[in-house]
């Protein structure tokens, strides 16, 4: 379940390092395997178990690349790269967690290329206040989300770090009535049927694919859509 469209620009064609911070198991950097056949994939996390389940996702993955990937353990906070050698970062899900996201972006835009593309999402503001307001054990969680962004001004913020804003897109509307669910039935929310029925209609759009299911999906993405993606580029 891909947060980016990687046909957003024409990378396919080059050879380069692509970076993802904050991979978890690796979802993006499979997506990127499979769209940018001649970059060399890095995955950076801080949590050791997901990184694990990355490489075990990458040895079936691996046939799809021509450079291959690695994941390593590392901080937003000081990339183990050197300074302009990095031709596209990801950055999906992670600044909302960051108690100084703008070291963060210090940080991304050191380590990427003039010009390199930066793709970065964080939940969109209106099912994020959702969510905040339906539960407070949501807001409390350890490592949980500590801020909400608003659009205008987390891509003023980014740009001011020396970015140049491209566009902006909304992806899985149909995600933010699950979250709301299990924020409204916290704490029992691992035996709610309704929360199980909902997860079993997700499992067959991430699979299959449906297409009335995703027809709903794109169709409330622009005002609903869980998470906003952002595409910005090194000036």
């Amino acid at each position: 379940m891909l947060t980016f469209d990687f046909n957003q620009f024409n990378l396919k064609n080059k050879s380069g390092i692509m970076l993802d911070i904050g991979c978890g198991e690796g979802r993006h950097v499979f997506g990127a395997m499979q769209n940018y056949k001649d970059f060399f994939c890095i995955g950076l996390d801080m949590d050791k178990p997901s990184l694990s389940k990355a490489q075990e996702g990458f040895e079936f993955f691996q046939s799809i690349s021509n450079e291959g990937a690695i994941f390593i353990k590392g901080s937003a906070y000081e990339l183990p790269l050197s300074s302009n050698s990095v031709d596209l970062i990801i950055c999906s899900e992670v600044l909302e967690h960051l108690h100084d996201y703008n070291k963060a972006l210090s940080e991304i835009y050191r380590v990427l290329k003039p010009h390199g593309k930066f793709f970065v999402s964080v939940p969109s503001y209106l099912p994020e206040k959702i969510c905040w307001m339906l539960s407070n054990d949501y807001q409390n969680m350890p490592g949980g989300h500590i801020r909400i962004f608003k659009k205008k001004a987390i891509i003023n913020e980014i740009e001011q770090t020396g970015f140049l804003f491209n566009k902006y897109e909304r992806f899985h509307s149909i995600h933010s009535p699950y979250w709301w669910l299990r924020c409204l039935f916290w704490k029992n929310q691992d035996n709610n049927w309704l929360i199980r029925v909902y997860k079993k209609i997700l499992e067959k759009h991430i699979l299959e694919k449906p297409y009335l299911i995703d027809f709903i999906d794109r169709l409330f993405n622009p005002i609903l859509g869980k998470s906003l993606s952002m595409y910005f580029e090194k000036k």
